[in-house]
């Protein structure tokens, strides 16, 4: 099987890239960060420039692999950048719908995409009504899901939090002299490894089972339970952000980290047990290990 996967080089890319199957032979693109890999070949590819062939770049393949999402400092520019986007694979649809390979496309995507939900379950066939970074990222989203509403051959998966090293775990929770409590802390979290995404994506690759997904959790938890996780991992005080604090936030920052998403994973409770708990500070405390 021939798969090219799109933003080879980003959080979630190099995962993928570390959990291809024996039996793929994996392309993989990036725009600035040049990877290599015995289990993968990279290529440079700016999949936003106007005068790309997507016929001819996508036609060896039997699968793509999205995993691709250019970043942009506000919401301006990051809806900006979204429209750019959108018209990119806009055309990548075309040239697979004209194409003799019909590739099957996995897309990936984040669950803020269903907005702030509450105390709801959340599941894969409930309407997106987006919120935080997603005002913009679904934007980029809206190929995929047209193109799905016609029965064509793509996956979306929607990924809530993904732990992983250098993630944003790092950033707001290993970095700071102080473990945040958002708010009230009662905002649910539904959280998933970097690791078991990748392995995810890839047994949707296998399945080529058309629809809306979401990954296996690792957890799913009040933000206050997993801040206090974090601290019996790095013995730090935890510290309340408050309103005035949230207020000087970025808006759409602030609205993902506020946003109460109890993401169904099709598992049950079994995120919520004292199991999954456990899991989850081992996997905390492996990050936190190489944590520097």
């Amino acid at each position: 099987m021939r798969v090219l996967l799109l933003g080879a080089s980003g959080f979630i890319g190099q995962s993928i890239v570390s959990k291809v199957p024996e039996h793929v032979e994996l392309t993989g693109t990036y725009f600035k960060n040049e990877k290599k890999s015995k289990r993968c070949h990279f290529e440079q590819l700016n999949y936003l420039s106007e005068g790309l062939d997507w016929n001819q770049l996508i036609e060896p393949y039997s699968c793509i692999i999205v995993a691709a999402r250019a970043n942009a400092g506000n919401g301006k520019t990051r809806d900006d950048i979204s429209q750019r986007s959108q018209s990119a694979f806009s055309k990548m649809i075309k040239a697979v719908e004209a194409s003799e390979s019909k590739p099957f496309i996995v897309a990936v995507n984040g669950s803020l995409s269903y907005g702030h939900r509450g105390e709801e379950l959340v599941r894969t066939d409930d309407e997106i009504n987006p919120t935080g970074f997603a005002k913009s990222y679904s934007i980029a989203e809206k190929p995929f899901r047209d193109y799905l509403k016609q029965l064509n051959d793509i996956a979306i998966v929607r990924a809530p939090w993904v732990l992983g090293p250098g993630s944003w775990f790092s950033q707001m929770y290993l970095t700071a002299n102080k473990i945040p409590k958002i708010g009230d802390g009662n905002q649910w979290m539904a959280v998933v490894t970097v690791d078991g995404l990748a392995e995810y994506v890839w047994e949707l690759v296998e399945r080529r089972t058309l629809g809306i997904y979401h990954p296996k959790l690792i957890s799913r938890c009040r933000q206050n339970d997993f801040a206090h996780t974090v601290q019996q991992v790095t013995k730090k005080q935890t510290q309340k952000v408050g309103r005035l604090r949230l207020w000087r936030m970025e808006k759409q920052m602030r609205e993902s980290i506020l946003a109460s998403i109890k993401l169904d994973d099709g598992e049950g409770n079994h995120s919520e047990s004292e199991t999954a708990k456990r899991e989850l500070k081992a996997a905390m405390e492996e990050i936190y290990s190489g944590f520097s």
